[in-house]
């Protein structure tokens, strides 16, 4: 019997044995995939610029993203549905899954394979990757449908150039791919652009033209532009850096670093917003590679690569040309070619000028192109006779004093006169009538004037006649009429509604009423001349000033006879 019992016994413990160590083996199963789904759930992310604190200033990418909100290029509008991509996944369309840093790691290790670029995972990296992939996503789907329109271009240019494809991300980190985009130095364009540098590799940029916001020739500019970078460093973060930061930062951070070679070596030594910039160029590469893993599913914008077509122009012409002879929407010519910021397509020589349309309208361009040249609108005829008062004082055939300098278009607005606009641009009132072949020195509202700034001014002839005297404030009365408010108040009279608000005592969001008086402030030019204090000092100006005409006039006729002016030829040289 005690035999019995203790069998018993010892079956009974064997079983619970046995059942311990199956309840041990399902909870380590269920911690283990308890472990493997945390890596996607959908958890908030880090606030990028704290995860990084110290190594990107605020300003930097996640400025450029938050500026998009507002950016023409990425209006809803102009994007279809998203794509049903990510559903291979099978994730529900708001889940937003997110991986340990181990995955990550293992996943930029795959692309570092197949690429020149050492990309590798860090702290900076990650803060960039929850950027795009959490914080932005909404952004980063819009982006990646627009990379259906550049990447094609991009890559056809870059392997032109012998640098690796995937440098067309860096445009990402650029622009977002915002063919206008602006930043607060005044880059501009898909690869961001100053001017200087710009202009350095044939750029042209004026009130007419800004070959920043080209697609193809920003695109070659950058492809030369990163060929000779890395024919100097020989590296293509540190040539990434240099575009960033300039080759003298770069110069200078690789001095302090000992001379080593080596972008994360000199990381400390850098701008803070070049030490997040490539960090941010290989999140561009690792979310472009693995957005789908992440559920965005990119958004299809309007116009594909392959729903537009490029055609080469042979003469002067305007967007009104086109869409009113073959009905091509002016919103659209503007959205595809910004390059042309009034609108005016130039004739540049043999070689013509670009124009990109959708696809639907080139037969009829190229049936009734001689028909479009033809066809005058007073918009586009008042535009052009602008263009070409440029064009010709640029050629130095439209008075002296013109070439060399920067030229602008000046809209005339309420309450401006030609005393006023010459102070403005620091010229002076006879060169104004000269550049814009003026009757008479009256301007009015909305009138466009082609204005030279920043040059100098000698040429003027006239002596104390072409100036103007002192600025004074006048205060005048206005009676409100039907409909008016401040601001419509302010525009007419060019100045502000917050001034006018001040100057009356009235709170700028205050309703006016029909007959109210308003005091406004005017700026008067007097035309008084400066008066002399002795009859001595009178004439030996007055002296002066005959000797002064006498040899302008005697250097007027040698330069006839030569062609051009001193000034003009000391410009030149």
């Amino acid at each position: 019997m005690d035999l019995l019992v203790i069998s018993f016994l010892n079956e009974c413990a064997l079983v619970k044995i046995r059942v311990y160590n199956k309840a041990v083996s399902m909870f380590t199963v269920s911690l283990m995939a308890l472990v493997f789904l945390v890596s996607a759930l959908p958890v908030r992310a880090d606030d990028p610029v704290k995860t990084i604190r110290g190594s990107l200033p605020k300003s930097s990418v996640s400025d450029i993203l938050d500026s998009l909100v507002n950016a023409t290029y990425f209006q809803d509008e102009h994007f279809s549905a998203p794509s049903k991509e990510g559903e291979k996944f099978g994730f529900p369309a708001n889940f937003v899954p997110q991986y340990s840093d181990s995955v990550y790691a293992s996943r930029i290790s795959l692309l570092a394979r197949k690429t020149p670029f050492n990309l590798v995972f860090n702290d900076h990296v990650r803060g960039f990757i929850r950027l795009y992939a959490v914080d932005k996503r909404n952004t980063t789907a819009k982006i990646l449908g627009l990379t259906k329109i550049y990447f094609p271009l991009f890559e056809e240019k870059l392997d032109s150039y012998n640098i690796p494809l995937e440098m067309k991300y860096l445009a990402i980190v650029e622009s977002a791919l915002n063919p206008t985009a602006v930043s607060p130095a005044g880059a501009k364009g898909l690869w961001q652009f100053m001017y200087g540098t710009g202009k350095m590799y044939g750029m042209q940029s004026s009130s007419f033209i800004e070959d920043r916001y080209d697609s193809e020739k920003a695109t070659v500019s950058a492809c030369r532009y990163l060929r000779d970078l890395y024919n100097i460093y020989g590296d293509w973060f540190l040539t990434l850096a240099a575009y960033n930061a300039g080759p003298g930062n770069v110069n200078k951070a690789i001095r302090r670093a000992g001379g080593v070679k080596n972008y994360w070596a000199i990381w400390d030594y850098l701008p803070a917003e070049t030490r997040g910039y490539v960090p941010a160029f290989i999140a561009v590469n690792y979310i472009m590679n693995y957005y789908n893993e992440h559920n965005i599913r990119p958004v299809e914008p309007g116009f594909l690569y392959h729903d537009i077509d490029t055609l080469r122009t042979t003469r002067l012409l305007s967007f009104e040309q086109i869409s009113e002879t073959i009905g091509v929407p002016m919103r659209d010519l503007h959205f595809l070619n910004p390059q042309y910021k009034l609108g005016i397509i130039p004739a540049t020589g043999s070689t013509g000028s670009v124009i990109k349309l959708p696809k639907q309208y080139i037969a009829q361009f190229q049936k009734r192109e001689q028909e479009i040249y033809a066809y005058k609108s007073p918009q586009a005829s008042e535009r052009e006779q602008l263009l070409a008062r440029v064009e010709s004082l640029n050629s130095g055939s439209g008075g002296e004093g013109a070439a060399g300098k920067g030229e602008r278009v000046h809209i005339v607005q309420q309450g401006e006169n030609l005393g006023s606009i010459a102070r403005l641009y620091r010229t002076y009132i006879s060169q104004l009538i000269v550049w814009n072949n003026l009757k008479d020195p009256d301007v009015t509202p909305g009138q466009k004037l082609v204005v030279f700034s920043g040059g100098d001014n000698s040429n003027s002839g006239q002596g104390d006649s072409g100036r103007e005297g002192p600025v004074k404030k006048k205060i005048v009365m206005h009676r409100v009429g039907k409909s008016e408010t401040l601001a419509s108040i302010a525009r007419k009279y060019g100045t502000s509604a917050r001034r006018l608000a001040e100057l009356n005592n009235l709170n700028h969001r205050m309703t006016l009423v029909r007959g109210q008086r308003l005091k406004i402030e005017k700026e008067v030019v007097s035309s008084e001349r400066p008066r002399f204090s002795s009859r001595h000092s009178r004439g030996a100006r007055i002296g002066k000033g005959l000797k002064s005409h006498k040899d302008k006039s005697v250097k007027s006729h040698k330069d006839r006879k030569g062609g051009h002016s001193g000034s003009s030829r000391k410009r030149r040289r």
